[in-house]
């Protein structure tokens, strides 16, 4: 008869109380984090900037803009009414939008409805990265070039900012513009598109032509109303530009050296430049702050670990202030998870001033 080999009278394994302790702890801490973090997302948080401009017309002082970006789609409650929650109290005269409006799938129900939280409010908008084109120049349904989404915030009241536009008036001015005005070589954008549309021209007719020409023709109107601003500003005016990518150190500089160039330029100084993109960095380490930027940010060690406040708040780059909005919603840009880490999405309230705030 064989013995069997469960060992009947072997001493029973020690428990390690100490390491099941552990276990628990992590995940509590785990679901803890995760628990908090969710609540964080879902929440929205005003700040408040101001920002000095010394130049600032009187008429203007004080003028306050509320400042988002980032929004990807992202709805806050329905009728995005937790981001009307947050904005109970606030004051503002104008909503600049600089970027990133519509959901990867190309939804942009979120974006009309947070215009729609503006009905007597100026809101004004550039398209960001992520966005579809807002341009068309290939076959598509509908006479306008303009993509579908600008067409629909268009129809509910928002602006989009492809020229300059006087947001101020009085002895001197205040001028609201995109970025890219700036640096735009008029007299040789006129004579590419003089050349495209000769080109066109000699075309047979098909839907690829007429959706081509109507590309044509909307750049050429839009060049004719930059001109046409042009021609109204002051040297006395204040200039604030949209752009959905924060300026680099060397665009800046390039900028500057563009704007003292003779180049149909119309403004020796920008004041301020709103921007985003960068959703505060995405993932935030407590005492450490952002941890990455896009690798195209020009800020250093291929994104990571920027300096904080070039990522979210306000900064200085060569006498030209910037704020750089925290967003809403997650950038693929980035690189990372798309969530938002340690990081409550946020708007913000800038108020301009001539009066020193810091």
């Amino acid at each position: 008869m064989r013995r069997s080999k469960d060992p009947i009278f072997a001493p029973a394994r020690k428990k390690h109380p100490f390491f099941i302790a552990l276990i628990v702890i992590i995940l509590f801490i785990i679901v803890t984090v995760v628990a908090f973090n969710y609540i964080n997302n879902i929440r929205v948080t005003l700040l408040k900037q101001s920002i000095t401009i010394p130049s600032l017309p009187k008429q203007a002082e004080n003028l306050r803009i509320l400042h988002i970006s980032d929004l990807h789609g992202i709805s806050f409650g329905p009728d995005q009414s937790r981001l009307k929650d947050t904005l109970k109290g606030a004051k503002y005269n104008i909503v600049c939008f600089t970027g990133d409006a519509v959901a990867q799938n190309g939804d942009y129900t979120a974006f009309l409805e947070l215009i729609d939280l503006f009905p007597s409010t100026p809101f004004y908008f550039v398209a960001g990265d992520e966005d579809p084109a807002p341009i068309i120049a290939t076959p598509h349904e509908g006479d306008s070039p303009k993509a579908e989404w600008i067409r629909a915030a268009e129809e509910m009241g928002a602006i989009y900012l492809d020229a300059p536009v006087k947001i101020s008036g009085g002895k001197n001015n205040v001028w609201l513009s995109p970025e890219r005005v700036y640096s735009l070589d008029a007299k040789g954008t006129e004579a590419a598109l003089k050349d495209r549309r000769e080109e066109l021209m000699k075309e047979e007719d098909s839907p690829a032509k007429k959706a081509a020409l109507e590309a044509v023709a909307y750049q050429e109107d839009q060049l004719s109303r930059i001109r046409q601003a042009r021609k109204e500003m002051l040297s006395g005016d204040t200039h604030l530009a949209l752009s959905h990518h924060p300026l680099t150190k060397s665009a800046m500089e390039n900028l500057v050296e563009f704007l003292r160039e003779d180049n149909e330029s119309y403004v020796s100084s920008i004041a301020l430049i709103l921007a985003g993109h960068y959703v505060g960095g995405q993932w935030r380490l407590p005492l450490v702050g952002a941890l990455k930027a896009p690798a195209s940010s020009g800020l250093g060690n291929n994104g990571w670990f920027p300096e904080d406040h070039f990522v979210s708040g306000l900064s200085y780059t060569l006498g030209i202030a910037q704020y750089v909005s925290p967003g809403l919603g997650t950038s693929s840009a980035m690189g990372l998870l798309p969530i938002r880490l340690f990081n409550t999405p946020a708007i913000t309230q800038i108020t301009l001033t001539t009066k020193i705030t810091h």
